[in-house]
């Protein structure tokens, strides 16, 4: 029997050039009936700059921040979704489920298999944007992590 998609994860960074994996996820989202949940992840700061930001901001203010950031990527993926949604409306009239949005904190590759583990995703699909190869052997990318820990499917959508 060939695998049937339930749930996809559409791990999203909200840059600009995103549309061609929206509508990808959004189309096989449609012809397999599945809930789509898009994910977003805010990556904490490195040490030094949160040292030196504690030193300047008191905790109140900075938690503050934080909510007001999470508040903005969640209108953001809101409003994208939407404008999705309004173009493709006739496309995506018969969509089992509506698109769910998720923000989350930590190291982007960990929470996208976090996700995806917690809510029995049986596909991750990801941007991709094209780095030199020097910058993949050294920093690596977050797609490159999730492709080789993943224990389900990794479609990564190229973005040029």
């Amino acid at each position: 029997m060939l695998p049937k998609i339930n749930t996809i994860i559409y791990a999203c960074d909200l840059e600009n050039q995103t549309q061609a994996a929206m509508e990808l996820v959004l189309n096989l989202a449609n012809l397999h009936k599945a809930k789509i949940i898009l994910m977003h992840v805010m990556e904490p700061l490195n040490a030094q700059a949160s040292n030196m930001i504690n030193n300047y901001i008191s905790e109140e203010v900075i938690v503050s921040m934080r909510k007001e950031a999470q508040k903005d990527i969640h209108n953001r993926m809101e409003q994208m979704l939407s404008n999705y949604m309004q173009q493709h409306v006739e496309e995506l009239s018969t969509l089992e489920y509506p698109p769910e949005t998720l923000i989350t904190s930590g190291a982007p590759s960990d929470c996208i298999q976090q996700i995806a583990k917690a809510q029995n995703a049986d596909l991750i699909v990801m941007n991709s944007r094209t780095h030199s190869r020097l910058g993949q052997m050294i920093l690596g990318s977050t797609a490159n992590k999730v492709i080789h820990n993943s224990t389900i499917p990794v479609l990564v959508v190229p973005i040029k």
